[in-house]
């Protein structure tokens, strides 16, 4: 493995902004795009990027989560990261990629969500069947299983969710808005894991996930449509203006 000391990048100041973990990740992903970091080069230690960036340690480790759950770059522990070889793997959508460097896109994302996701629980209220209700209802078990306090902090209550997202476009027994949904969801995988490391600070977050999400099951589950699409889009308000907060 090379190391990007090798390498002629630079690495442009950034200034104090709400954004840094997402212009950090966007220079480093143009690097990799123009071919100035190469598969298998080693990016330069946490302590020289934070004093190039001039930023704090937290915001640089936010960047590099962000780039590894994006695919950019991976981690070898102490040896540090290296670029990983994307060669034969499209890049991800030209939706997707700007949510990955610009986190305003989020509220662009979730005025989509708040409409289809809230539609999709309306419709499975009245038409999902009892083996694809069971299926949402392992939401609670899973969240249960690994602690209602550790929804955020884990990767598995990540998964949790997502799942249930998918589940849910399941359970409306129409096949194209489940390809919507699923098309939406595969866009969250790259936001997620910045949502969550936003939110798992904020004091009653997962426990709030777990809560709403049972009013949502309970109203699917009594095939309660008008209650199912309100209790959605109470959770995507809540979620963008917790985050509107923190991201101030």
């Amino acid at each position: 493995m090379n190391s990007a000391k090798n390498n002629v990048m630079i690495l442009n100041p950034i200034k104090k902004a709400p954004g840094i973990p997402s212009m950090v990740a966007k220079q480093i992903i143009e690097h990799i795009k123009s071919g100035t970091l190469k598969p298998g080069d080693r990016l330069p230690s946490e302590n020289d990027m934070t004093k190039q960036f001039g930023i704090s340690r937290i915001s640089l480790r936010e960047s590099l989560q962000l780039l590894e759950a994006k695919g950019y770059i991976l981690s070898h522990g102490r040896k540090g990261r290296f670029v990983n070889d994307i060669s034969g793997q499209a890049f991800e959508s030209t939706i997707e990629e700007l949510i990955s460097i610009d986190h305003k896109k989020i509220w662009e994302l979730l005025a989509v969500r708040r409409i289809i996701d809230s539609e999709a629980a309306r419709l499975a209220a009245r038409h999902s069947m009892k083996r694809q209700i069971a299926k949402l209802k392992m939401l609670k078990r899973d969240m249960e299983m690994i602690g209602i306090q550790n929804v955020l902090s884990t990767r598995e209550g990540g998964k949790i969710y997502a799942r249930f997202y998918n589940d849910l476009a399941d359970a409306t027994n129409n096949s194209i808005f489940s390809h919507l949904m699923k098309s939406i969801s595969s866009l969250l995988k790259g936001v997620l894991p910045y949502s969550r490391q936003k939110l798992m600070n904020v004091p009653g977050a997962s426990e709030n996930f777990y809560t709403i999400h049972i009013k949502i099951l309970t109203a699917i589950e009594k095939g309660d449509a008008e209650l199912a699409r309100i209790s959605v889009i109470e959770h995507i308000d809540w979620l963008e203006k917790t985050l509107r907060k923190i991201l101030k």
